[in-house]
């Protein structure tokens, strides 16, 4: 079953953003992303930042256009205690480059739909 066959059609939008200009870049597709200027994302984040999208393509050079899905379904590899499956929860930044957590007080980005302990994934409406 395709993701959209459960209640109809999911929209995606995928926007074109920019590495840095300097500094070192490590993207690989499927990070999280946060936005760190216009139209400028990074998968290096601090705990409980804001998840812009997610990286469609690997990218290790500075100042390279990048496709990021900003809506749509999300599978991110989370870190610490799974992500709650309430449809208010969401998802925020980890200390690990790339990758979610839960909040750990309030909301997130998004609806978690579902999650994979064993995979150490969850699937995000953003």
């Amino acid at each position: 079953m395709a993701f959209g066959d459960v209640g109809g059609a999911v929209t995606e939008l995928i926007v074109t953003c920019m590495t840095p200009e300097q500094g070192s870049v490590n993207i690989r597709k499927g990070d999280a992303l946060k936005l760190t200027g216009g139209y400028e994302i990074s998968n290096v984040t601090d705990a409980e930042d804001a998840v812009f999208g997610q990286a469609m393509a690997d990218s290790a050079l500075n100042g390279a256009a990048i496709p990021v899905k900003v809506r749509g379904i999300c599978i991110f590899a989370y870190t610490g205690d799974a992500p709650v499956v309430d449809g208010v929860k969401g998802i925020l930044a980890s200390a690990t480059d790339g990758k979610v957590k839960a909040p750990a007080a309030g909301n997130g980005a998004g609806i978690n739909l579902m999650v994979d302990t064993t995979a150490g994934t969850v699937n995000v409406l953003l």
